[in-house]
Parts: structure tokens; C-alpha cells; sequence
């Protein structure tokens, strides 16, 4: 039987950053060919994708150092939009509706703003958009936004996270005090790997991981062992594990049933990801668009073609759309690609259908945590079970928490080094 000090499970963000926590005293079993998880790269005809809009901004020093160390970056001023009613402003769109022409929808926002009562005390998400943004506001973009993302029940969501997520109505400051983050500014600097995609920075910081077995998937853990798909025995004093807390507890023996119930009770959004790749190169230097349109399938446009030198001069570019739950279910995937195509040209991020050499739409079944009002109660308790049998449960899914991959590598890290600091 084979051994190892700890086993962690997943070679995502969280899963790296709990290896190169520890070096040599852990064994990485990921069940995929590759690391990076929700945060890795495919290409299509040449063009490049990631699983998701992403981009590199952190408020943790140590993470950007380990990043920076670990592939060239090149940083960027974030060009990010909204469209609204045929328009392009600048996000957030709470910062920039007086740039548009419709003189009503301006006044209606402004005047709502102005008796707006800043979001404290807000019940949930749905009352706290109104309460700190106003009616105009609400119904001209914030509300069908996020219906389109979360589902029409606003209501099922809390709003303690908001402060990291949801940017103020005027520019304020940005990432950093406290290592904690904040909304992202329209005039932000992000950094993106300068060559290739963003998963080129899990890639680099994998190979920095001493143990690392790749096709590895978990069947069970005991005290002392894990057994892995093939029937193997790895003895271990401690198990980190990324993988989603229902998968986790149904591997683990002795889940009281209650505790299971109400893990299975955690809400998940599955994301449909529109994989458009292009002849050519992108006519617009925009990086992100968010669009509130019910017609058009998607809420998050990336572009990350503009977002290095090094994909700028591809020949071949693409366009990734971001398409939620209930917006994806009912088409099938060359319906879907073609009703998106639809939608950018109507946006003129696509000149002309006859450009798209190939589509692709990765369906992701866990694509956002859904902050329920009960998903932090649960997942304290899972913890708490989990922690009495030598088990920690990091990053996105492990911790169903609405991160990004520099917070999941900084929760890895953290998550190892105590280990670490308890011997």
C-alpha cells in the first residue's frame, strides 16, 4: 500500500495551492488529464478558450507573487461594457446609464438613485438591488441581469456577498485592504498569461507540485486511507479535498442522514459555455460585455483574445458566451450556438455569420454556487463532520463559495500550510 503524509483531492486552484503548500508530503490525485479545473484552456480551429470569462486580479500579495513567478503575465486596462437597449456604456452600468440617449431611462435611474437607501438591512439579493441601487436602476438593468444569471427568484439569495461582487453606483476603491476582494472598477488593470490561456498559470504551477497523478478518482475515504477507482490503498494522516461537498460526503462512510439531506440541498447553476471561433481576427477591443437582453441567450460575453499581444496575432480568434440554467436547457447545442451567433451580430461583436469557422458549447453542470440563504449554515456543519475525520474541503464547490481561482489558490495554500503548522 502506498502513503502519503496528505492526499488532496482535485489539482484545481484550491488543489495546487494546498500541494505547494505542503511539497512533499502530498499526493495530488486528480481525475482528469490535466490540472486547472473550471479554470482550464481549450482550443477550438485555432482559437483560444478558457472555461469561463476569466482573468487575473487578486488582492493577496503572496498569490500574485506565486503567479507572476510562475508564467509571464501581461497586464491590461479591463475593457468591460454593457448593452443596453442597442447602446454600449462602460461597466458597471450603475456607474455609466447617463451615457445613453433615452433621456427617460437616464432621469428614472437618477431619480431612483437619489432615494435609493444603500442596501443595508436588505432581507435578500432581490431587496438589496433596490434598496442600494433604486427602482430605475433595478428594472433597467440590474434586475433582468441577474434574473438572467440566477433564475427569476432573486428572493432565494442572499446578499452578504455583494460587497465583493456587486460595484457601488460611484467609482470607488478597489482590490486590496485586508486581502479582501472588491467589485472590479471600469478603469481596472487585470493580468492574463502572456502567452496562451489562463490555464497556462495552473499548468505552470502543476508542474511545481512534487506528487501529481493525473486519471486518479477517489471511491472512498477511511480514517488513515483513501481508495482510489482502480482499488488502490494510499495511507494518509490528512485528506484535502476539492472536489463538490455532495460528491465529497458520498464517498465518506457514516454521513449521518440528516447532514447528507442537507448538503444535497445546496443549489448549484449550471452554465452552458457558446464556443464561437472565428476566421480572422475580433473587430472590437472590448474584453467583456454584459448584456440584460432577454433575448439573447447569454449574460457574459469574454473576448479574451484581446486580453494578451500573444492571442491578439492569432489568425484565428473566438468569442465565448456564458449561457445560465434555464437559458441553455431547452436548446440543443447547434440551436443554442446558432441563436448566440444571432445575438453578436445584432450586437456588431460579429461583422457576419459567415466568419464562424466552428462552435463548440461545453455544457458545465456545476458552474456558480448559489448563495442561499442556508448555503453557509450547511457547509459550516459539513465542515465541522468533516474536520472530526482528518478532512478539510477547500475552493469552489469544497466550500460551495461564489470565488475566483485567486481566492481558491490563497484557500488552498492556507488550507495546506496549516497542515503544516500543526505537526
Amino acid at each position: 500500500m502506498s502513503a502519503a503524509d496528505t492526499i488532496v483531492i482535485g489539482a484545481g486552484p484550491a488543489g495546487i495551492g494546498a500541494a505547494l503548500a505542503l511539497g512533499d508530503e502530498a499526493l495530488v490525485l486528480e481525475r482528469s488529464a490535466h490540472a486547472g479545473g473550471l479554470s482550464a484552456t481549450v482550443t477550438l480551429e485555432g482559437a483560444v478558450f478558457d472555461l469561463g470569462g476569466h482573468s487575473f486580479h487578486t488582492p493577496h500579495t503572496h498569490v500574485r507573487d506565486l503567479v507572476f513567478g510562475a508564467v509571464p503575465m501581461e497586464e491590461r486596462r479591463r475593457e468591460a461594457w454593457c448593452y443596453v437597449n442597442g447602446e454600449w456604456i462602460p461597466y458597471p452600468f450603475q456607474q455609466h446609464f447617463e451615457s445613453l440617449h433615452d433621456a427617460a431611462l437616464v432621469e428614472d435611474c437618477r431619480e431612483g438613485l437619489r432615494r435609493a437607501g444603500g442596501g443595508g438591512g436588505a432581507r435578500n439579493f432581490d431587496e438589496h438591488i433596490e434598496s442600494r441601487f433604486g427602482p430605475g436602476i433595478a428594472k433597467h438593468f440590474m434586475r433582468p441581469y441577474n434574473e438572467k444569471l440566477w433564475g427569476r427568484d432573486l428572493t432565494r439569495l442572499e446578499a452578504s456577498w455583494t460587497s465583493e461582487r456587486v460595484a457601488p453606483s460611484s467609482a470607488g476603491q478597489s482590490m486590496g485592504d485586508g486581502g479582501k476582494r472588491a467589485p472590479l472598477r471600469s478603469d481596472e488593470r487585470v493580468a492574463y498569461p502572456a502567452r496562451g490561456g489562463f490555464g497556462e498559470i495552473f499548468d505552470a504551477l502543476a508542474k511545481r507540485v512534487s506528487r501529481m497523478r493525473y486519471g486518479e478518482t477517489v471511491a472512498r475515504i477511511e480514517p488513515g486511507y483513501v481508495v482510489t477507482g482502480s482499488g488502490e490503498r494510499i495511507s494518509c494522516r490528512h485528506v484535502i479535498s476539492t472536489m463538490p461537498l455532495p460528491s465529497l460526503l458520498a464517498v465518506v462512510p457514516g454521513v449521518p442522514a440528516p447532514l447528507r439531506a442537507s448538503v444535497n440541498r445546496l443549489a448549484a447553476l449550471p452554465l452552458a459555455l457558446v464556443m464561437i471561433a472565428l476566421d480572422g481576427q475580433l473587430e472590437s477591443r472590448r474584453q467583456r460585455a454584459y448584456n440584460a437582453d432577454p433575448g439573447f441567450p447569454g449574460h457574459k460575453i469574454a473576448l479574451n483574445h484581446n486580453s494578451s499581444s500573444y492571442l491578439e496575432a492569432l489568425p484565428r480568434h473566438g468569442i465565448l458566451v456564458e449561457v445560465s440554467g434555464a437559458n441553455a436547457i431547452p436548446s440543443d447545442d447547434a440551436t443554442l450556438a446558432a441563436s448566440v451567433i444571432r445575438g453578436l451580430e445584432g450586437m456588431g461583436l460579429l461583422e457576419r455569420a459567415r466568419r464562424v469557422t466552428a462552435t463548440r458549447v461545453v455544457r458545465v453542470p456545476l458552474g456558480y454556487p448559489v448563495p442561499t440563504h442556508s448555503r453557509a449554515a450547511i457547509v459550516d456543519e459539513a465542515r465541522t463532520w468533516l474536520r472530526e475525520r482528518g478532512i478539510e474541503t477547500v475552493g469552489r464547490f469544497g466550500e460551495w463559495a461564489y470565488i475566483n481561482s485567486d481566492e481558491a489558490l490563497h484557500r488552498g495554500l492556507r488550507a495546506g500550510e496549516a497542515i503544516r503548522a500543526a505537526r
